[in-house]
């Protein structure tokens, strides 16, 4: 049996394992939502080793006490006695959100970069027992994940499948921190809107129960004994999920392929590429996601993104008009389109995003899956120190966003097939009142998280754990002043986009203002010159004013 540090939480109450907080003395315990308000009878069950338990100063015998109103601001003084008069003396709160406590196995003080081994405890509040679970663990993330952060995202490898929230059963699931979000859930509300709003891939109707995005729930995570914060427990995009074609078992024929952006190198399909290796994993700032080498398969496919690549830098236009739908599967990608706009995801170009194959033995199509949406609704990326040059300029509602895939600069540029018109007809119906993309229908989702976070008391105890921290800039957390700015933010932006934003990619001189022109051939390629965000030429790199730019197809600082 697995061994892992950790303080025994004293007692069970409604079957539901307590953790303590060491760093607040504080246990807390999760009960269902509708308990809030109102007087609760609990049984309590003392764990092996305590013998005698008092809550507020009453002694837990008959093994019930009654909690009379449960909110998040109600405490109740707890004290427990061992056998050796070893005394705990803490107080004791409750929240309606569920509880993942992540506890490293013994000799192992926490987490790392590398998997180990431990345990995971899942109370839900709608549940009368707590899951313990075993599982590989490990940090997650890319920037988030550098030596000097501190609200680490997480990768659980359970050793069997497990059901949360009643979504897929799976052994691998994602603790999500929202690290640089001052807000913690514009990752979780962003991925829910795409979920509602985006259509099915191409491949539905052989595969209908595909899901071109992820799904969670929020939850209050404990790492050992020390309370972290709020967390988005969640899916992983993966074959599994986008129900990808695995390889053929008798032939060894690779047919599905998940391919990630991990960065700017490269993604926006501004250049050509000339040869790729099939034994390498990674490639001008992709990373193949499935099959996974070495694990899956020893041999990867990078020629379908490839071709797709090279097709759109290379193409004329009737050529490109004729086949682009053979390339890319075009009603995802314009709801794509949409929602990158919406949101306002200036970090989900290229880069954080998926490009998946159904199966590349009978077609080429490649269908895109947004990923890593902390940098939305406002929230800038990178951090407020980054931006200090032009503080509010791409967190603004009325930003707008560059064209930084060739792929869609070329369908608004000349209208393909009446791109602009699809896509600005598939806007309208998602405007609709009841539908995604109505005001009121996206604000609903914010809403939710924040009632959610607030009324549980997980928004206070957020405050108080991080702000100030280097992981948010220094910036104060608070939900209520962000919560305002959000749904501000929102209606601004929808309104920018109804009025501004579509009506102007009807007009042929917004891109010729751009500066952007399609070469002759690769060796012609302008992305070895320098833009600015508006993607105008600079004509004169050595005598740049201080501000963001792009060169090879990534923003740089001066």
């Amino acid at each position: 049996m697995l061994s892992c540090l950790v303080t025994k939480a004293q007692m069970v109450i409604g079957g539901r394992a307590l953790c303590l907080d060491t760093v607040t003395n504080t246990l807390f315990a999760t009960v269902p939502e509708n308990m809030f308000g109102h007087d609760a009878m609990l049984q309590v069950v003392k764990d092996q080793g305590w013998q005698q338990v008092d809550i507020d100063g009453t002694d837990i015998i008959n093994g019930t006490f009654l909690f009379s109103g449960i909110s998040a601001e109600r405490k109740w003084a707890v004290t427990a006695t061992k056998a050796d008069s070893t005394q705990l003396n803490a107080t004791l709160q409750f929240t309606f959100l569920p509880i993942v406590q992540l506890l490293p196995a013994e000799g192992d003080s926490q987490f790392s970069n590398e998997y180990q081994r431990g345990m995971v405890l899942f109370s839900h509040p709608d549940s009368a027992t707590t899951d313990t679970l075993t599982a590989r663990i490990k940090w997650r993330g890319g920037t988030t994940n550098a030596t000097n952060k501190h609200k680490r995202n997480y990768k659980l490898n359970f050793d069997e499948d497990h059901r949360f929230f009643g979504l897929r059963n799976d052994d691998k699931w994602m603790l999500d921190a929202g690290q640089p979000d001052v807000f913690r859930l514009r990752n979780r509300i962003a991925m829910d809107l795409w979920n509602k709003m985006a259509r099915k891939p191409y491949y539905a109707d052989q595969e209908p129960k595909t899901l071109n995005g992820v799904r969670g729930d929020i939850v209050e995570l404990f790492l050992g004994n020390e309370w972290r914060g709020i967390y988005n427990l969640s899916e992983f995009i993966d074959r599994k999920q986008l129900k990808l074609k695995k390889i053929d078992d008798k032939t060894g024929i690779i047919r599905g392929c998940l391919y990630k952006g991990v960065s700017w190198n490269k993604t926006k399909m501004f250049d050509i590429f000339d040869s790729y290796d099939n034994s390498k994993d990674t490639f001008y700032g992709y990373e193949f996601k499935y099959p996974e080498l070495g694990d899956d398969s020893d041999t990867i496919d990078w020629a379908p993104l490839i071709a797709a690549n090279n097709f759109v830098r290379e193409s004329d236009d009737d050529e490109f008009e004729q086949h682009v739908s053979e390339y890319f599967d075009m009603p995802v990608l314009m709801d794509y389109n949409i929602f990158y706009n919406v949101v306002n995801a200036v970090d989900n170009a290229g880069k954080n995003m998926y490009w998946a194959i159904y199966d590349k033995t009978s077609t080429k199509q490649l269908t895109p899956t947004p990923w890593d949406l902390d940098a939305t609704f406002g929230q800038r990326w990178g951090g407020r120190l980054v931006y200090e040059i032009d503080e509010g300029f791409y967190n603004s509602p009325e930003f707008r966003l560059d064209f930084e895939l060739m792929l869609t600069y070329r369908l608004f540029r000349d209208n393909f097939n009446d791109y602009v018109g699809q896509l600005n007809e598939r806007y309208r119906q998602l405007r609709l009142p009841g539908q995604p993309l109505h005001t009121d229908s996206i604000i609903s989702i914010v809403t939710r998280y924040y009632q959610a976070v607030k009324n549980s008391g997980a928004a206070k105890r957020e405050e108080e754990k991080w702000s100030q921290d280097t992981d948010v800039w220094g910036d104060i957390i608070d939900f209520d002043t962000e919560y305002i700015y959000i749904c501000d933010w929102i209606r601004r932006r929808m309104e920018f986009i109804d009025v501004t934003e579509l009506p102007l990619f009807y007009k042929k001189s917004y891109f010729d203002e751009l500066g952007v022109r399609m070469p002759t051939s690769h060796f012609q390629s302008p992305t070895s010159q320098i833009y600015n965000l508006k993607g105008q030429r600079m004509e004169d790199s050595i005598q740049l004013k201080p501000g963001i730019y792009i060169k090879c197809g990534k923003k740089f600082i001066k």
